[in-house]
Order: C-alpha cells, then sequence, then structure tokens
C-alpha cells in the first residue's frame, strides 16, 4: 500500500513546482519595467511648486513688538512676591494670537495676556508674577511668549536679587 501512495505524492509535489515556476515567470513580466512606454508619467514630468514658506510675504505676519525685553525687580526680600508687566504691539499685518506665557520654573508664572487676538497696531500687556520664597542670590528667570509669529517665541527677561535674612 505504500508503494501505491508514493507515485501520488510525487506527482502532486511536481505539480505545485510547475505552479510555482509559472507564477514566478508571471510576476517577473508583471514587474519588468524593461520596456519603456513614451507616454509613461515619469518623475521628470512632475513639477511639485515650493511651499512658499521662504518666499511668504513677512509683513502680512502677526509680529510681536516688546516695549522691553528685560525687567528688573531690584533687590526684595525672600519670600516677597513680585509682578512685573511688559506691553507689547502687534506690528505685523494680520491679528496676534498669544498662545501661552511660561516661565522656566514653577516660581515665575505668566498672570495674564490677551487671550483674543490683537489687531495690527493695537497692543496689549503681559503680566508674570515671580515667587522669591525659598530662593536667594541673583535672580535671572526667562519667560518664554508663545504666539503665531515667525518665529513663534519670543523671550522676556526678569532680573533681581532675592536678600535671604540673616542666619543666627
Amino acid at each position: 500500500m505504500g508503494a501505491v501512495h508514493q507515485p501520488r505524492v510525487r506527482l502532486w509535489a511536481g505539480s505545485i513546482w510547475t505552479l510555482a515556476l509559472l507564477l514566478g515567470t508571471a510576476s517577473c513580466r508583471i514587474t519588468d519595467h524593461s520596456e519603456k512606454d513614451a507616454d509613461a508619467i515619469t518623475a521628470d514630468a512632475l513639477k511639485i511648486p515650493e511651499s512658499g514658506f521662504n518666499n511668504g510675504d513677512t509683513a502680512a505676519l502677526p509680529s510681536i513688538a516688546f516695549d522691553s525685553t528685560e525687567k528688573s525687580f531690584g533687590r526684595v526680600s525672600q519670600g516677597a512676591l513680585v509682578e512685573k508687566t511688559w506691553s507689547f504691539t502687534n506690528a505685523g499685518g494680520s491679528d496676534l494670537l498669544i498662545t501661552d506665557v511660561r516661565g522656566t520654573c514653577g516660581c515665575t508664572v505668566g498672570k495674564d495676556w490677551p487671550k483674543a487676538p490683537v489687531r495690527p497696531g493695537q497692543g496689549g500687556t503681559i503680566t508674570v508674577t515671580f515667587d522669591s520664597e525659598g530662593r536667594s542670590g541673583a535672580q535671572d528667570k526667562t519667560i518664554t511668549v508663545t504666539a503665531n509669529t515667525r518665529p513663534p517665541t519670543s523671550v522676556l527677561l526678569l532680573k533681581g536679587e532675592v536678600v535671604a535674612p540673616p542666619s543666627n
């Protein structure tokens, strides 16, 4: 009985190899691009325009102009809460939208700024609070203002000195 089944297995295995050979040959014809079609679209025919990012009219963008980028709070006693306000003007050609005002650490917090768009030529203020609790010595705190400007961030600097109480 084993001899009867052996020729069928060989015949079946031979059929699979023949089928694989035929499919392999057909797939080579499908992916063979050796024949050039005169009407075929090539990469040379594609014209992709520049994004326009570099060629854009920067005067049409919003632009934030601060009265100053650095404020000093002088000398304060440790534990004092300092509040400083920066004035700005939208010096650009479209509405300015400030999305975030963030200090470098939790001691410096953007407290108040316009949440509505600021029209060209109009201005506003940004108020920042510095908590000197647990701090001493010279302090240089940066505040990052994020807006729809180019570049998208502006950096403000708050400087001063925190005087610690004398230790006994």
